[in-house]
C-alpha cells in the first residue's frame, strides 16, 4: 500500500505535510498471546495475516500471525499505547466542529501510522474514517470522493467495528455525489425508498422509508441533486425543502447548503424576474428564514434583497353583531375571553458522538 495515498486527507487544505512529521516506524503496544503471556513491545509493520513485533525499540522484529493473539474477529488483545494521545487533538477539533482542521489532523495521523493499518480496530484506520467524515461535514465532497477511492477505504468495512458501518455506507453515497456520478448515486439511493406500487405510482417521486431524520436529510439532499441533474426541478425543490427542514437545528451546514440550493434553483425560474410572482414570494420567504438562521451576506447577491420579512395582509374583522342577536352565546369577560380566543400553544420540537 502506497505511503503517498494517505497524504490526501492530510493535505487537502494545505501543502504537503511530509515535512511536518516523519512517518512512524514503530508504535508501542501490549499484546495478549494465546501462548506466551502479555508481552510489551512495538509493531513495526502489519498486513492481512499478522504483525511484525519487536520487544525492543529499533529491533528487527518477528512475525506474529493474528491467530496467535487472543481474541476473536476484531476483538484481538492488542492495546495501542499511543491511541488516546495521538487522537486527542483531531478528536477535539472534530468535537468543536472545526471540520477542515479536523480532516487535516486526522489525515496526518492516518498517514504517519500507516504501519498499523491492517491491524484489527487500529487507530490509523479510525483516523482515516474520521478524516473522511470531517471532509463530508466540511462540505468538501470532491476531496471526500478522492479519499474514498483510496485502497484504505474498504478496510473500514473489514477492520473497524459495527458502530462505523452505517456512517461508512453514507460516506460512499457522498463520495458518489462528490464525483458527480449521479446515475450510480440514484441507484444507490434506491434502497432507501419505498417500492413504487399501487397508489404510490401517483406520486411525483418515491417515498422514503422510515429512517432517522439525520439520515433522511442526507438522502433527500442527495436525491435533490440527482433530480436536478436530470432536469426534474420540481422534485429537486421538494427534496431540498425536505432536507433543510429535517436538518434544521441539528446539521447546520447541510441545512444551509440545502436552502441555498433551493434558492438558486428558484432563481433559475424565468418568472423569478417578474415582480410579485409566486416564485419571488417563495424566494422572499425562504431568504428571510435563511437570514434569521444564518448570515444573510452568504446569500447570492441577486437574492440578498429578498431577505426581509414578507408582508402580511391585515386580518379582516367580521362586522359586530347586534347585542342579543338570536343564537349568540353569552360573551365571556376579562381573562376568560382572552383565554377562549387564544390559539393553542404549539408544541416545541427539539440530535454521533
Amino acid at each position: 500500500m502506497k505511503t503517498l495515498s494517505f497524504c490526501f486527507l492530510g493535505t487537502f487544505l494545505a501543502g504537503s505535510l511530509s515535512l511536518l512529521q516523519a512517518q512512524v516506524v514503530e508504535t508501542p503496544v501490549t499484546i495478549g498471546l494465546v501462548q506466551g503471556g502479555n508481552p510489551q513491545g512495538y509493531i513495526k509493520r502489519s498486513n492481512a495475516q499478522g504483525i511484525l513485533f519487536s520487544t525492543a525499540p529499533g529491533g528487527q522484529g518477528q512475525p506474529i500471525t493474528y491467530d496467535k493473539i487472543r481474541g476473536e474477529g476484531l476483538e484481538k488483545a492488542i492495546r495501542f499505547e499511543e491511541r488516546v494521545e495521538v487522537l486527542g487533538e483531531p478528536r477535539a477539533l472534530f468535537s468543536a466542529e472545526e471540520y477542515e482542521e479536523a480532516a487535516r489532523a486526522f489525515g496526518n495521523v492516518a498517514r504517519n501510522y500507516e504501519i498499523i493499518i491492517n491491524v484489527p480496530d487500529n487507530f490509523a484506520l479510525e483516523a482515516f474514517f474520521y478524516g473522511a467524515e470531517s471532509l463530508r461535514r466540511a462540505g468538501n465532497y470532491s476531496a471526500l470522493a478522492s479519499a474514498m477511492d483510496l485502497p484504505q477505504a474498504p478496510l473500514i468495512e473489514k477492520l473497524l467495528g459495527e458502530r462505523y458501518q452505517r456512517s461508512y455506507e453514507f460516506l460512499k453515497l457522498w463520495a458518489l455525489f462528490g464525483a458527480e456520478k449521479f446515475d450510480e448515486l440514484e441507484t444507490a439511493l434506491g434502497i432507501f425508498q419505498e417500492a413504487v406500487v399501487g397508489e404510490a405510482k401517483l406520486l411525483s417521486s418515491p417515498s422514503y422509508k422510515n429512517l432517522p431524520s439525520s439520515e433522511l436529510a442526507q438522502i433527500a439532499y442527495l436525491r435533490a441533486h440527482v433530480m436536478k441533474s436530470k432536469g426534474n426541478k420540481t422534485v429537486a425543490l421538494d427534496d431540498y425543502y425536505r432536507a433543510f427542514t429535517l436538518a434544521y437545528g441539528n446539521d447546520n451546514r447541510l441545512a444551509k447548503s440545502a436552502m441555498l440550493s433551493a434558492l438558486n434553483l428558484h432563481a433559475e425560474d424565468p418568472s423569478f424576474e417578474k415582480e410579485g410572482s409566486p416564485v419571488q414570494s417563495q424566494v422572499q420567504a425562504l431568504a428571510y428564514l435563511f437570514s434569521k438562521r444564518f448570515d444573510a451576506s452568504e446569500l447570492p447577491e441577486n437574492i440578498q434583497p429578498f431577505a426581509q420579512r414578507p408582508a402580511v395582509d391585515p386580518i379582516l374583522q367580521a362586522a359586530p353583531k347586534e347585542e342579543g342577536a338570536e343564537g349568540e352565546a353569552p360573551a365571556a369577560d376579562g381573562a376568560e375571553a382572552a383565554k377562549a380566543d387564544a390559539p393553542a400553544e404549539p408544541e416545541m420540537k427539539k440530535d454521533e458522538e
